[in-house]
């Protein structure tokens, strides 16, 4: 069976575009981000079938009652907003246990056999296996784990990057008193914003860069696009944005309800957000991404033509103010380390 990975490069509809494999009957996925931390990856090391079956539904729950996801808004799933879905976990464990006992028992054939357990009741011609692994770190551990086996392939979301870092600030801080906009939280997303492509640079002939201003405004294209990439058939419901059928509408960091592709999207861009000097030295960093995929300059900036640094950034200080307000002393003290 051959994989996909979907990573996301900043705010940038990562989630999105899983939604729209949701019902494709080529593709196994998970309803969400399979995190490859630390956590998860002691399943690796578990050798009874119903144990790991068992430990798979301790550290994912969300995948069995959606209304424990609700950062991703699948407790308010269908055109009421009011549907979920549930998986009967005694079948799970059962399919499970019949999987892997006729594989070869490999770590790749324990995620295989996890993802067809999971999707039992669907019908059995699936031949991707699309992973969320969402973070360069899940990534690297999903490689040492698997590995870059089975025809690995990886779709990396992106967004216009100044955009992109803007709503990520700004819809964090005003999530549950920012609590997920830590001084750590604000340092991945700088990370993710200004080294994903040097750190997926070895293994840039299996990537496929998937804009998120095509996925809605040329949704068919680059829909197309991405199926001949990953050798899967066409189907309509690749315009369909959903979780276990059910209408999905964009997580709840958003606050407003997305109702899925929208062929009139744009971008906002958030000025107030940052000074034209601001502006100017980030556009001079992200120089080469803005001009290979076609992004706004909205300064004069060009490849590193910068005589200056910054010792921090006005966001930073709206960040740490917050951080002063609503978080521990130790989150606090952590201001002076990621600075």
């Amino acid at each position: 069976m051959n994989t996909a990975l979907i990573l996301q490069g900043g705010r940038s509809g990562s989630d999105l575009l899983q939604s729209l494999f949701d019902s494709h009957p080529e593709i196994l996925q998970f309803p969400g981000i399979l995190r490859f931390d630390q956590k998860f990856l002691k399943i690796f090391n578990i050798k009874s079938t119903e144990q790991i079956a068992l430990y798979f539904i301790k550290v994912n729950p969300q995948f069995f009652d959606s209304r424990l996801n609700k950062i991703e808004r699948h407790n308010k799933l269908g055109q009421d907003k009011k549907s979920y879905f549930k998986v009967n976990k005694k079948k799970f464990i059962k399919f499970f246990h019949i999987y892997f006992n006729k594989s070869k028992k490999t770590n790749f054939d324990l995620l295989v056999c996890l993802h067809k357990a999971y999707n039992f009741n669907k019908k059995k011609n699936q031949k991707l296996l699309i992973v969320h692994i969402h973070i360069y770190d899940y990534l690297l551990n999903y490689l040492d784990i698997i590995g870059e086996k089975n025809n690995l392939k990886i779709l990396l979301t992106l967004r216009d990057p100044l955009v992109s870092l803007s709503s990520a600030i700004n819809h964090f801080l005003n999530y549950k008193k920012g609590i997920a906009m830590s001084p750590r939280g604000l340092n991945e997303i700088l990370r993710i914003h200004f080294n994903t492509f040097n750190d997926l640079h070895f293994l840039r002939k299996k990537i496929r860069v998937v804009k998120l201003e095509e996925k809605h405004n040329n949704s068919i294209i680059t829909m197309k696009k991405i199926c001949k990439f990953l050798k899967i058939k066409f189907v309509n419901s690749l315009l369909k944005s959903t979780y276990h059928g059910k209408k999905w509408w964009g997580d709840a960091v958003s606050k407003k309800y997305l109702n899925g592709l929208n062929k009139n999207f744009q971008n906002k861009f958030d000025e107030k957000l940052f000074t034209y000097k601001e502006v100017f030295y980030l556009e001079s960093k992200l120089f080469p991404i803005l001009k290979k995929y076609n992004y706004p300059l909205r300064s004069k900036a060009k490849q590193e033509n910068i005589s200056y640094y910054l010792i921090f950034f006005g966001f930073e200080k709206k960040v740490w103010k917050n951080v002063l307000k609503n978080h521990s002393i130790k989150t606090i003290l952590s201001i002076l380390y990621f600075l």
